[in-house]
């Protein structure tokens, strides 16, 4: 099956979920001339596959808005740039795509080891000294500018101190500390063990206080 996917051009429709700021930056759109039937909000997302691989192929647009926000947000955090995480979350939902039909259990499991896979490459191919979350267009997590000065070097610390930890550690503890999943859904969605996730979590927390402590003991 000859299939298209393109990034969202001036005509094209962003995702309900993805929020305004992010709308005009990214959207995947899947080409078809065919009128696909309406999807519901409760369909799974094997009946989904299932439309695209029967040629819907509007109906992957479902999966990208049901998605697009909890993967963003993984990307962002383990790269640090709002920029390079819509990269690897539009390159990701392509490759999905692309691959659809190699789907085996759970969709989000596996679109998400797609974008955690393309966060560490991305990882592998930078200089550590130039990650940083910094950046100018990064979205501060407080809530007053107050808050912000007074916090500023001690959050700029921690986040050099977490970009220099090899990155199955960085994954491990954002995916705990930063998204506040529990060890069994890191473990699902990870394709790994839970005892293993804990002592990735635990030496990364070694290796931060560690870190941390060579400025401020």
């Amino acid at each position: 099956m000859a299939t298209a996917v393109k990034p969202r051009t001036a005509s094209g429709s962003a995702p309900a979920a993805l929020s305004e700021a992010r709308e005009s930056r990214y959207s995947v759109v899947v080409k078809t001339t065919e009128q696909p039937a309406p999807i519901a909000d409760q369909d799974t997302d094997q009946l989904i596959i299932q439309r695209v691989l029967a040629g819907q192929r509007d109906a992957f647009q479902t999966l990208i808005t049901r998605y697009s926000d909890p993967l963003y947000r993984h990307a962002l955090c383990m790269t640090g740039s709002p920029d390079v995480a819509e990269d690897i979350l539009q390159l990701s939902f392509i490759k999905a795509y692309q691959h659809l039909a190699e789907v085996r259990g759970r969709f989000d499991a596996w679109v998400f080891r797609i974008v955690a896979n393309g966060c560490k490459d991305w990882l592998k191919n930078i200089r550590r000294s130039h990650l940083s979350y910094d950046e100018d267009d990064q979205p501060s997590a407080y809530a007053t500018p107050d808050e912000e000065l007074d916090r500023s070097e001690l959050r700029t610390d921690v986040d050099k101190a977490l970009a220099t930890l090899p990155s199955s550690l960085r994954e491990a503890f954002i995916m705990k500390h930063v998204e506040g999943r529990s060890y069994e859904e890191m473990a699902d969605l990870l394709g790994t063990t839970v005892g293993a996730l804990k002592m990735r979590v635990h030496r990364a927390r070694e290796a931060l206080q560690a870190l941390l402590e060579e400025k401020y003991a």
